[in-house]
Formats: structure tokens, sequence, C-alpha cells
């Protein structure tokens, strides 16, 4: 009994997305949490799957059901022309569309080996009996498969843009703690 392509490929066009797991931690204790991963307009896009949905987005990426499909479950509409694998062939770049190096975006998914790891959370603080969000920026440096460091700094209003651009395009964590004015140059 074989497997039709269709069942382990979505057609061109449905776009290109997969369920990631992190590890959470919280007071002490490590917790699994799912995340839809696709491209959107050649940038790479993330997505909380809640538990309540967890399941249903199982089932549908088995299926290689349309990434627009999985998205809309999780309450995220997209345009199906800005997903990866609907690209538009006009004569001046139809010979660099055929090329398979193409295929990966230009943003950058990853930091490089070596300069940690980071990103940004928001935590409710209620102040004088007002909820408020505060974003901290969650780093962690390893050496050999050793964590040396795992750490969060708050970041104030007036850098919340920069830090969000830097670690957009996976700036070293050491040069955004800098920013924060954790680190000397």
């Amino acid at each position: 009994m074989s497997n039709s392509p269709s069942k382990n490929r979505r057609r061109k066009g449905e776009g290109n997305g997969s369920i990631h797991w992190r590890i959470i931690t919280k007071k002490g204790k490590d917790y699994p949490q799912a995340y839809y991963h696709w491209q959107e307009n050649g940038k790479k896009r993330t997505k909380y799957i809640p538990k309540k949905l967890l399941g249903d987005i199982q089932e549908a990426e088995a299926a290689k059901r349309p990434v627009v499909e999985i998205l809309q479950m999780l309450g995220v509409e997209v345009s199906p022309s800005k997903l990866l694998g609907d690209k538009q062939i006009n004569p001046s770049n139809a010979a660099l569309e055929t090329s398979p190096s193409n295929d990966i975006s230009p943003s950058k998914m990853r930091r490089n080996k070596g300069e940690g790891s980071g990103s940004i959370h928001w935590r409710t603080i209620i102040k004088n009996g007002r909820d408020y969000q505060q974003a901290y920026y969650h780093y962690e440096f390893w050496s050999e498969g050793d964590r040396l460091v795992k750490s969060s700094r708050y970041i104030p209003k007036r850098l919340l843009n920069h830090v969000q651009q830097m670690e957009q395009e996976k700036a070293a964590v050491k040069e955004i703690l800098q920013l924060l004015g954790m680190m000397k140059s």
C-alpha cells in the first residue's frame, strides 16, 4: 500500500508550514508548547497553538491541508498569494524561479552558533489595580551542551521597537543585551 504524493506533500501554492515544539520553563518546571511555523512574503512567521486546538492542528498538518486553512483555525487571516510557494513568475525572474536555492528565505531564521538564544516575552503587571503589559528579553548562553546563563531583562518602552527589530534580524544576544545596558561593548 503506497501513499499518494498528495498525502505526503502539499500542492504547489498551498504554502509551507509545520508544527514545532519548544520547552518553556516556569517556576523550575519544563512544559512543552506547540507553535505553528509558516512563511509569508518570504518571512518566517510563528503562532502559538493553544492546547484546545492542538489535536485539530496536528490532524490537519498530518493530512497536509493547505496552510491557509490551518492558519484560519488559529485565527490568522492571510492571503494565499502571500504564502511561499505561490510565487508570481514574470519574464525577468523566470530563470531565477526555477533555481532550488531561491526557495530559501533571505531572512535569517536562526542566530549563528555561539551567539546565545533569546526571545521577547510579555508579562502582565498589576499596578494600582490596573493591568499593564511589559516586555522582557529572555536569554540563555550555552557552552558544549551546558547552560551557562538563563535570565531575563526588562525592555524599556523607548527601546522596544529597536529590540524587536534586532530580534527579528536574529542579532547576537550580546548585542541586544548591550542595547539594554547589560553588557559593555
